[in-house]
């Protein structure tokens, strides 16, 4: 499998039997930026990543790093907290996949808390 962010956009429009024109129009760009993007030609912006998955379906922050780009959304929460989560992250830095996983769970707990408030 092509692990390149052009390969896995002609894979996921292959999938939803779209051609690079239809994508393109369902997205705001054209056939030949799209076929430009699974050639390697070109590189999205984090906006058009955005809409890209959300028009087939595909995996944002696979997509994302695939292109290089980093959510907006992350952006922002790093720049609303520009000592903290830059300091959180280095620390965590060595953590294992578990340990990724058991923060991340205990993360998505203290959201829904804060949700319910």
């Amino acid at each position: 499998m092509d692990q390149s962010f052009g390969g896995l956009l002609k894979i996921l429009r292959a999938e939803k039997r779209m051609g690079v024109r239809e994508l393109g129009r369902a997205v705001g760009i054209s056939a030949m930026h799209i076929s430009n993007l699974e050639k390697g030609k070109s590189m999205p912006s984090a906006e058009l990543v955005e809409k890209l998955a959300a028009e087939l379906e595909g995996d944002l922050d696979q997509l994302l790093h695939l292109a290089d780009q980093i959510d907006p959304a992350v952006v922002d929460v790093i720049q609303s907290n520009p000592q903290v989560v830059p300091s959180f992250l280095r620390s965590a830095k060595n953590l294992t996949p578990e340990q990724w996983e058991k923060l991340q769970k205990q993360v998505m707990k203290m959201a829904k808390e804060n949700e319910k408030k």
